[in-house]
């Protein structure tokens, strides 16, 4: 019955008998345009490769790491599919903004086997589809995005409540909006006429979100010719909170670089993260007296930087006092 949803109705072959390999997208700076192209938002999540088999179902990450022990509700959520289906799409856990909690995916890895019934009672987990690679016993990867399209969203209207079709325009201006939502990752453009196709290709185009926000420079680390500031944010306890760690800066940026250096105190031992991998190398910490403008994308728990920020500007406008957590909230 499904082949019947396909341009001509014709089986593309035999389901797979291995663990797929996902389809990736190129990362570039704009949307392309034109009417070849479909628009999806991208969430913050885990990418998920969900694969029912006879007696058997997987959740397969981005490199094939089997997740489903750590997510048993999207196991569960695979009973109302087909037998031989394999489903593509992002793994996410909302917060109580109803917005993508990375860390919180993060944390579920973490717990034995035995507080995972907790985790999923308190903050069930969704599997935000985008792709269908196999349907029923057939493969349907060299089919159009479109016909793909198609098929899954009827094999998705009335599933589970933990699978869920990602929304999809044809519209650029609506997948530009989408890149000002707060709590967007970004945008994923998609040709419609194209197969799946696994590995990194232009077929598929991601432009992450990113905002400017302004922080306090509290430190530095790094090479002493390309050194990294260490940024902070004013948190409503009115204190500076680590926020992140530059990329490295250069002597063309100019400004009060020098000041910095020879005004920083003592070597400091690092600041570990929440995940206990060095959020900060050692660093010298610097009076919280300059600002500078940065480029920030992916944030976890909605207070740290989750990768190196771009440096934009000094700003010697700005006080201390401007420089606020609820920057991150627009």
């Amino acid at each position: 019955m499904w082949c019947a949803l396909l341009t001509g109705g014709l089986s593309s072959g035999a389901v797979f008998t291995s663990p797929p390999s996902p389809m990736l997208a190129q990362l570039d700076a704009r949307l392309p345009r034109g009417e070849r192209w479909a628009y999806e938002p991208k969430l913050d999540g885990f990418r998920g490769l969900l694969w029912r088999r006879d007696g058997a179902t997987q959740l397969l990450s981005r490199s094939g790491r089997d997740l489903g022990p750590w997510f048993p509700e999207l196991i569960t959520a695979a009973e109302s599919l087909p037998c031989n289906t394999v489903v593509d799409g992002e793994i996410v856990i909302a917060d109580e903004r109803g917005q993508a909690d990375f860390g919180a995916l993060q944390q579920r890895l973490t717990l034995a086997r035995k507080f995972i019934g907790q985790a999923v009672a308190s903050k069930p987990a969704i599997l935000l589809v985008f792709d269908v690679l196999a349907l029923d016993g057939e493969e349907l990867t060299t089919f159009p995005l479109s016909d793909r399209r198609r098929a899954l969203e009827q094999l998705l209207a009335h599933g589970h409540r933990c699978l869920q079709v990602v929304s999809q325009s044809l519209d650029v201006h609506v997948a530009e909006a989408w890149l000002g939502v707060p709590g967007l990752e970004g945008v994923v453009a998609k040709r419609v006429d194209r197969p799946y196709v696994a590995g990194r290709g232009r077929d598929w185009v991601k432009v992450k979100r990113q905002r400017t926000i302004e922080c306090v420079v509290v430190g530095v680390t790094g090479d002493l010719s390309a050194p990294r500031l260490v940024l902070g944010l004013r948190h409503d306890d009115g204190r500076l909170h680590h926020f992140a760690v530059s990329r490295p800066i250069s002597a063309e940026d100019g400004g009060p670089l020098a000041t910095l250096l020879a005004e920083a105190g003592p070597t400091e031992a690092a600041i570990k993260s929440r995940w206990q991998h060095d959020a900060v190398p050692p660093w010298r910490r610097v009076e919280a007296k300059i600002v500078c403008e940065v480029r920030v994308t992916n944030l976890d728990l909605g207070r740290w930087a989750r990768f190196p920020v771009a440096f934009v500007r000094w700003r010697p406008d700005r006080s201390p006092d401007d420089c606020a957590l609820d920057q991150l909230s627009v």
